[in-house]
């Protein structure tokens, strides 16, 4: 009789841990059947392909929808990402506000959901600094959020230059409160960056309350780090 209860204790558990796989696998299989029409519209967009701006519109209202439903997966919310940011550039806030508002806020919100399923990503946390900074600028937090993308992918060359371009942007009070991760990203573009990719990117104007933080550190680096940015890159 005992023998027989252990019997049946163990098919019940055996039963239930199979239910349980079978529900999470559908799961994911539901949440893959969902996404894949984002995945599509998205990989679309990275690849510079030309996308309407009402189907534009229409998957990232969709993707902004997921969040509910929490698919905290790393190509979900990838591709998301890719499609919220995408809204957001295609509007203008000068001929409507009202619309750049609710994009803006939709990225923002997007952008904290897929943080809490892939705090690590370097790439989300810069971007989330970057759309707070075009809804108001808050120097504590923006900073706050450049150091972590910063302490992700200190040696990052991609990122450590899609950093760059937005250092470029923010105000005197956003690069005071991010000093150290400032200078940390500016030391390592100057002594290991690629040449001709950092000379295109530091060509550019660089803005007056970057200007002298650039300076110091370029004189900081030496002419040993810096001499060879004199040279000239084949086109």
């Amino acid at each position: 009789m005992a023998s027989g209860r252990v019997v049946s204790v163990t098919r019940i558990v055996f039963v239930l841990v199979t239910a349980i796989f079978a529900a999470l696998a559908g799961r994911e299989l539901y949440a893959s059947i969902r996404a894949a029409s984002i995945s599509i519209v998205a990989e679309r967009i990275e690849r510079g392909e030309a996308v309407a701006d009402d189907v534009t519109a229409k998957y990232a209202s969709r993707t902004v929808d997921m969040i509910a439903r929490g698919y905290c997966r790393s190509d979900i919310a990838a591709a998301g990402v890719t499609l919220v940011l995408a809204e957001l550039d295609r509007q203008n806030i000068n001929s409507n506000y009202d619309a750049w508002a609710v994009a803006a806020s939709n990225a923002r919100r997007y952008l904290q959901y897929a943080l809490s399923c892939m705090p690590t990503n370097s790439n989300f946390w810069l971007r989330l600094a970057a759309v707070q900074s075009a809804i108001a600028e808050e120097p504590l937090s923006i900073a706050g959020m450049m150091k972590r993308s910063v302490a992700l992918a200190p040696y990052d060359q991609s990122m450590v230059l899609s950093r760059f371009y937005f250092w470029n942007g923010f105000t005197d009070a956003t690069l005071s409160a991010a000093g150290n991760a400032l200078n940390s990203d500016l030391t390592t573009m100057l002594r290991l960056g690629d040449r001709c990719m950092v000379n295109a990117t530091i060509k550019k104007q660089i803005s007056p309350q970057l200007r002298p933080i650039f300076d110091e550190t370029w004189a900081r680096v030496g002419t040993g780090a810096t001499a060879r940015f004199q040279q000239r890159c084949s086109k």
